[in-house]
């Protein structure tokens, strides 16, 4: 007759049949309740816990938009900047008054976080192109005129181009012109081959006004606009 032996190993039920003097195994009962499985089972189906675990950060930079401002030397946004011109005396004959657009603490600047990558071109000229006039009350006189009768000279060469993220690769300065009509008098541009990434500015821009013979003493302004736009 065979004889059925029981043995728990780590709670588990293990059963043998000794039969004709050997004992044969018959099954393996796991004692959690999860029914019967044979040793190959439980071998298949072993899980360790990992003790590391990949994964990946991600992280997105836009191009920012090109931009020109007037700031100072903290690179803090100047409001309402003037600059004045040097001033004459009442004059029967024409003569003309210099100045200086561009200060170390009034800067012209131009910013390009990556907006204008094949170059950029800042431009100045009258905020009402063409028709804008030197004035003072009723009293005026051009700035885009004849030297009889106003006219505004514009000399970037003059100036400084000072780098402050970026170089001076590709960044020229313009020329010297006077305001004809409504066109506006290009002050610095960037070529294709300047850094996409750049800031900086421009100071030190000669300016000379022709006044008419006879002008009436006053104290005149003529609002202007800087311009920057990608090429």
């Amino acid at each position: 007759m065979d004889e059925e032996i029981s043995v728990i190993v780590y709670d588990k039920q293990i059963k043998f049949t000794k039969q004709g003097g050997k004992m044969k195994k018959l099954k393996l009962l796991a004692a959690v309740g999860f029914g019967a499985v044979s040793f190959a089972g439980l071998a298949g189906s072993a899980v360790y816990a990992a003790n590391t675990a990949n994964s990946t950060l991600t992280q997105t930079i836009n191009a920012g938009a090109l931009s020109t401002d007037i700031r100072n030397s903290s690179n803090a946004v100047v409001s309402n900047p003037t600059f004045a011109m040097g001033a004459v005396t009442l004059s029967t004959s024409a003569q003309t008054s210099t100045g200086t657009f561009g200060e170390n603490d009034k800067r012209i600047s131009v910013d390009n976080p990556g907006g204008a990558n094949n170059g950029w071109t800042l431009t100045l000229n009258a905020t009402t192109p063409g028709t804008g006039k030197w004035t003072d009350g009723g009293k005026s006189y051009k700035y885009n005129g004849t030297a009889a009768d106003g006219r505004l000279t514009v000399d970037p060469s003059t100036g400084t181009v000072t780098p402050v993220i970026g170089t001076a690769t590709g960044i020229t300065k313009g020329s010297s012109m006077a305001f004809s009509g409504s066109n506006p008098v290009t002050l610095m541009s960037a070529s294709a081959g300047a850094d996409a990434v750049w800031n900086g500015y421009i100071t030190g821009v000669s300016l000379k006004q022709d006044i008419p013979a006879g002008q009436q003493a006053g104290t005149y302004t003529l609002p202007m606009t800087q311009t920057v736009a990608a090429i």
